[in-house]
């Protein structure tokens, strides 16, 4: 089993115990140079939705109240898998087979900066 596999498996029966995974030592600034690149275009700059880059619109990241709910786990999980392995949207790409461990790390490092509204 690769890396990708091994996190997704920790990450899903983490979820399925109702535990979580901390994803320490992300680098905020290093997130946002993958966030620009991949995901900004949908998700807006400041993670705030509404690129309309194509339909569906995508909503905002950084809903008060959702956001801080969320766990470092499940955003893993849609990082690595795409929105289809939450029930969200298929069109939330998996990007499994471009970012490595820290990538990912980095990434929600960025994301849990961003100002919730």
């Amino acid at each position: 089993m690769n890396a990708w596999g091994r996190v997704l498996l920790h990450v899903v029966t983490a979820l399925s115990l109702g535990t979580s995974v901390t994803f320490a030592g992300g680098d905020a600034e290093q997130g946002k140079l993958a966030f620009d690149k991949l995901c900004a275009g949908c998700h807006g700059a400041d993670g705030r939705g509404g690129a309309h880059t194509f339909m569906p619109h995508v909503d905002t990241l950084t809903k008060r109240d959702y956001i801080e709910q969320v766990p470092d786990e499940y955003l893993a999980l849609v990082i690595m898998e795409g929105g289809i392995a939450v029930g969200k949207s298929s069109y939330m790409p998996s990007w499994k087979s471009k970012l490595e461990d820290a990538d990912v790390q980095h990434l929600i490092a960025f994301i849990r900066s961003l100002p919730s509204y």
